[in-house]
């Protein structure tokens, strides 16, 4: 059998790719309809702190949104779980495929020679997959995407309200403790900080951003100081401040 020789593929290797694809997004969008969705939100993106709500408050928007829409309008939908389902199904991927993605940092070289010799799709064509859905979910407009990184994938696409939910260490492992039934709450704590690093090695990996930077983000907020209901209404009424200010 013939030798094998395969470029080592680095982190700037997948940045590169990654980018060409974003290329290929937004020249798909056009100016002139960049120019008419500036002046609305037609999609939200929201990044959490493990422990803090996610679901909860996609769910309380789109049922407030779909309330104040006419009849016959398309309906805002929520997008957490079943972002997961419509990837595997969209692009024929595994489950457990697509979820390893912000579970496990595997080693580049060696998820390359997995997929030659397996038929697996390495993680980046996976992640492009899995962005090209992301994207598509934006553009297409009502929707709430949680999670996955959805706002650097969506990040120069107009008409979107980034929004990134955090709370105190302390209080987000009581949280976890509790829903999750964890007795210990050290073990919580390790629980915690862990999802927290795994989430965070997602968008280090494929986008060379982190998700702590607040600069990427319309609205930062405290649930621990906000609660749930609080956070809804500051919600809504950035998207009536930010089609007030496109408007003038």
């Amino acid at each position: 059998m013939p030798d094998i020789h395969v470029k080592e593929l680095t982190t700037k290797d997948r940045l590169k790719q990654v980018e060409e694809q974003f290329k290929i997004w937004e020249s798909a969008t056009g100016k002139e309809r960049r120019e008419k969705e500036e002046r609305e939100t037609r999609f939200i993106t929201i990044s959490r702190e493990y422990g803090c709500a996610g679901f909860r408050i996609g769910d309380s928007l789109a049922a407030i949104l779909n309330s104040e829409l006419k009849e016959g309008k398309p309906q805002w939908t929520v997008f957490d779980r079943k972002l997961v389902d419509l990837i595997c199904s969209s692009h024929k991927l595994s489950r457990v495929l697509v979820e390893s993605l912000d579970r496990q940092r595997k080693h580049v070289f060696s998820d390359y020679i997995t997929g030659m010799f397996t038929g697996e799709p390495s993680s980046i064509k996976i992640f492009k997959k899995s962005a090209d859905t992301i994207y598509g979910l934006a553009v297409r407009g009502r929707v709430v995407i949680i999670g996955r990184a959805s706002v650097l994938i969506t990040s120069k696409l107009p008409g979107g309200l980034h929004v990134r939910i955090v709370a105190p260490l302390q209080w987000r492992v009581a949280q976890v403790a509790a829903y999750e039934k964890i007795e210990n709450l050290n073990e919580a704590h390790k629980h915690v900080e862990k999802m927290d690093a795994d989430r965070g090695r997602f968008a280090q990996d494929f986008l060379g951003r982190s998700l702590k930077d607040p600069d990427i983000y319309d609205l930062v907020l405290n649930q621990e100081k906000l609660g749930i209901e609080r956070i809804v209404q500051l919600i809504l009424r950035t998207m009536e401040l930010k089609s007030q200010k496109a408007e003038s």
